[in-house]
This record gives C-alpha cells, sequence and structure tokens, in this order.
C-alpha cells in the first residue's frame, strides 16, 4: 500500500523497489524477495520504467498482469528457487497508477525460522539484505546473525570452553538477593549458586556432563574479560551528554574497569542513574524493579534498557548504548528487528532473540515477558511528555534505536533550561516536580547531594533572572518552588 499512497512520488527507498517488466517477469526479481524477507519486507512494483542517464522512474504499466502474477506465484512456490514462500494470498495483486496497470508484489519481513530466505541464481544458493536502494548478498555475519536467531533457545546452550568460574560472585549475590525480594517463596532461593543457575538457565551440562556457562549466563554474570574472550567487541555503554561543551558529564563502560561489566551488573547501574534522573518529580524505589516501583517514567526506561540488553545480537561486534541528553534518552542496541515495528509497538507478541536472557531479567521483575513493554512505554511516556516514541532501524551493521523524547510539559523556556549545568538541571527538575514548595533538605535527598551543596546551588539559582527558582519562608525554612508567572 506505500507506493499506491504516494504514487504521485517515485522513488525507491529502503521498502519499496521498481522493475519494468516489459519482457516478462525480470529475473533480478528474486534478489529483491529474498532482501525484502530477510530485512524489513518492502513492495516490488513491475511497470515502473527508470531512466538510466538521469535515474527518475516513470509509470509504463504493464501489458499483461494476470501473466505475470501467475508466473510470480508458480515460481515463488517452487522449493527449487525460492527457500521460503512468505506471502499471503493477498500479497500479490494487480493495481492501477496513472491509468495504467501495475503489479505490485508486498514482501513481508520473513520469521526468524524462515531466515535466511534464499534464492537460486546460476545453480548456487543466495541469501540477500536490503540495504538504501540496493540489494546486496548477505556477508557471513549476517548469514550467522540469522542462524542463531533461527536457532531453539541458542543463548541456553553450554560454553563447554568455559568453567563456572568465569562468572561473578558479587553479581550472583546481588542479582539473588533481588530475586529473594521478588519470589520470596521460590523454593530455589535455598539452592546453591549452581542449582539455582541451572534452574534460570544461567548454567547448562556440557559435553563433559559437568556444568558450564550458558552465553546468557555468561554475559548476565560473567567476568567482562571471560565475556570478551568469547565476544571480542562486546561494549556496553552509557553517557550523559547533558552539557554543549563537553564531550559527555558522565559515563559508563563496561571495560572502564569501574565495574565487572556483565549484564545485570550494567544494569543495576543503569537502575541507580535513571533514578536519580527522574526521582524527583515521582515517587519510585530504589530498585527501578517492577514490583515496587510505581513511578512511570523510570519503569518506562528501565524497560527500554532491558529491551535493548535482551534483544541485541551478541555477536563479534555487540553493542548496547545508552545516551541521555537533555531533550531525549536513546537505547541502541545491535542486531536488527525480529518483528514488524507496528506489531512490536502494539503488543501482545514477543519474539526474543535471547529467550534465556530474557528469562533471565523477567525473574527479578525486569521487562515484560508478554509483548507489552514497547506498547506500555509508547503510551505512558506520550501521557507524561506529550511526545510519541521513535523506533528506527539501521543496516550495514544492523542496530536498532529507541528514542524517548523529553520535550517536558515545562514552565520553563528551552532558553532558560539550556543555560543550566547538570546539578542546577538536576535541582530544577526537583522543585518542578514537587507538588507544594520544598526545603532545600528535601531536594538534597531527592537528587543526591549533600544538604549544604544544595543549598548553595539554590541561593544561585534564586540569583539566576531566568530560573525561576524562587523561595519562601515557611516557619523557619526556605522552601523553593518555580515561579510560573
Amino acid at each position: 500500500m506505500a507506493f499506491l499512497d504516494n504514487s504521485e512520488t517515485l522513488k525507491e527507498s529502503q521498502t519499496l523497489e521498481f522493475k519494468e517488466a516489459a519482457a516478462g517477469l525480470p529475473d533480478d526479481i528474486w534478489e529483491s524477495y529474498s532482501a525484502f524477507a530477510n530485512t524489513e519486507g518492502g513492495e516490488i512494483v513491475l511497470g515502473v520504467h527508470e531512466n538510466k542517464t538521469t535515474h527518475t522512474f516513470s509509470i509504463v504499466g504493464v501489458a499483461n498482469p494476470s501473466e505475470l502474477i501467475d508466473t510470480f506465484w508458480s515460481t515463488v512456490r517452487s522449493s527449487q528457487k525460492v527457500s521460503s514462500d512468505v506471502l499471503l494470498p493477498d500479497d500479490v495483486r494487480e493495481a492501477t497508477a496513472e491509468g495504467r496497470s501495475v503489479v505490485v508484489i508486498d514482501v513481508p519481513r520473513a520469521s526468524k525460522a524462515d531466515k535466511p530466505v534464499r534464492v537460486r541464481i546460476k545453480k548456487a544458493d543466495i541469501a540477500f539484505v536490503r540495504r538504501g536502494t540496493t540489494d546486496q548478498r548477505a556477508t557471513e555475519r549476517e548469514i550467522q546473525q540469522m542462524e542463531y536467531d533461527k536457532a531453539y533457545l541458542a543463548d541456553r546452550a553450554p560454553l563447554n570452553e568455559i568453567g563456572i568460574d568465569a562468572l561473578d560472585p558479587k553479581t550472583i549475590a546481588r542479582y539473588r538477593e533481588v530475586a529473594a525480594a521478588t519470589k520470596a517463596h521460590s523454593p530455589w532461593n535455598s539452592d546453591s549458586n549452581e542449582d539455582f543457575l541451572y534452574h534460570i538457565g544461567g548454567l547448562a551440562k556440557g559435553w563433559d556432563g559437568l556444568l558450564h556457562p550458558t552465553k546468557a549466563g555468561l554475559l548476565a554474570f560473567g567476568f567482562e574479560h571471560e565475556i570478551s574472550g568469547i565476544i571480542p567487541h562486546y561494549r556496553l555503554d552509557y553517557r550523559e551528554e547533558t552539557e554543549g561543551n563537553l564531550r559527555w558529564t558522565d559515563r559508563v563502560m563496561s571495560q572502564d574497569g569501574n565495574q565487572n561489566g556483565n549484564l545485570i551488573d550494567f544494569y543495576f547501574t543503569m537502575v541507580g542513574k535513571i533514578a536519580k534522573l527522574f526521582k524527583a518529580p515521582f515517587s519510585t524505589d530504589e530498585t527501578g524493579m517492577r514490583h515496587g516501583s510505581r513511578n512511570p517514567i523510570t519503569e518506562c526506561v528501565n524497560e527500554a534498557i532491558v529491551n535493548g540488553l535482551v534483544h541485541a545480537w551478541y555477536g563479534l561486534n555487540a553493542k548496547v548504548t545508552i545516551v541521555v541528553k537533555n531533550d531525549s534518552i536513546t537505547v541502541s542496541n545491535s542486531g536488527s528487528l525480529l518483528i514488524d515495528k507496528g506489531v512490536a509497538i502494539s503488543g501482545g507478541f514477543s519474539e526474543p532473540r535471547n529467550p534465556t536472557l530474557m528469562r533471565i531479567f523477567n525473574y527479578i521483575g525486569a521487562g515484560d515477558q508478554a509483548g507489552s513493554g514497547l506498547c506500555t512505554i509508547w503510551k505512558n511516556w506520550y501521557s507524561a511528555f506529550e511526545k510519541t516514541p521513535i523506533l528506527t532501524e539501521k543496516h550495514s551493521p544492523s542496530y536498532v534505536d529507541l528514542v524517548l523524547p523529553m520535550q517536558t510539559k515545562s514552565a520553563l523556556s528551552q532558553s532558560s533550561l539550556s543555560s543550566f549545568s547538570k546539578h542546577e538541571l538536576l535541582l530544577v527538575k526537583a522543585i518542578e516536580g514537587a507538588e507544594s514548595p520544598i526545603t532545600a533538605a528535601d531536594v538534597a535527598k531527592n537528587v543526591g547531594i549533600s544538604v549544604r551543596k544544595a543549598q548553595e546551588i539554590l541561593l544561585e539559582l534564586t540569583k539566576k533572572q531566568k530560573s525561576g527558582v524562587s523561595r519562601t519562608k515557611i516557619g523557619r525554612s526556605f522552601h523553593y518552588y518555580i515561579d510560573r508567572n
């Protein structure tokens, strides 16, 4: 339908391919079919001519649409030509554009069970991917990712080359503490670490009959150097870029030596960072877990972070990046979406890349297993900020970006907000989010700084003409508020 809705603008794209088909079904149609099925899906339109000099397109139509459709169906259903027929009966149809007959083939994104979709070309079975307006042969890494996604519980297979000592006891202890609070009556709470990790999928029996970390277990609980031994370019990266004159004001990296570098350790660190950023305007649980939190904003951000961590492709180049700016939070993860964006956002259907890793996070109340996580983010984020989150895919290499815009319903102008330092901005948010004027001690507690430091910053803010911060004396203490006049 994308072509018919915008047929006045003839331009190929990531999801639209034109072919003339003057002499029948073109041979290269199968490259486009494979590319769309292995990437985001898209439309192939037959009956559009390309001027090779100007690279412009014009609708010329096809003389025999019914014959073309019959030929296409008979070929796509032949296992000698195509490895998987991913089409529904109404995905191929005749249409009219500018008074001429064209054929529109709507190729959906193939399920992970059908990928890689290969087509036979010159006695070779080849998989293609879509890159902008071109169909390209899939690289070995792209094939590996599709094969991994296709495998059943691939992240639960034992890594026979490493032992239990590759896992960090401190991370396991912290995880079990949260798990015990979340599931107080679980019989696993009294298990040894080995039995507990075996139950949740962190360990599995290897070919030698002994317990070894699974890929999920290593990612969740392993030491960074052990993870990098299996995944050489593994990286987790958190950056606060809230002051324009600096590259970043706060940064946490998996290989910086300040943490153990695994997913659970990184996630708990992120929970603390996000709780500080949004604590003042809301009431939240320090753990950030679903079982305790009543803060819809921190739940949205935590859900977005877990979504990135459990759906990332942990191949040779594995990265999850979180960037906090004054006007947005972006969570990026290596890998592609496994289902269409619309389906993912609508909720109700989950297709995890790393199901065991998802199970490990779900066990402590982090993340949503029912497939409604993104749907909840969309609803709650718009309610809070009147801005819709943005979900996009990038290719070569594949990345998924989830952007959470943060233009708040603020009484302060963007120009005044941009003039604040990091600590000033945190204090202003704390004051603005309070239901009534609050003391310096309340601000200090919410933001996580000393009372003395809060008093000094608040005094400076009251002197700034455009800060909007005012104070009034109630009893023996000054109380601070945002002057909205």
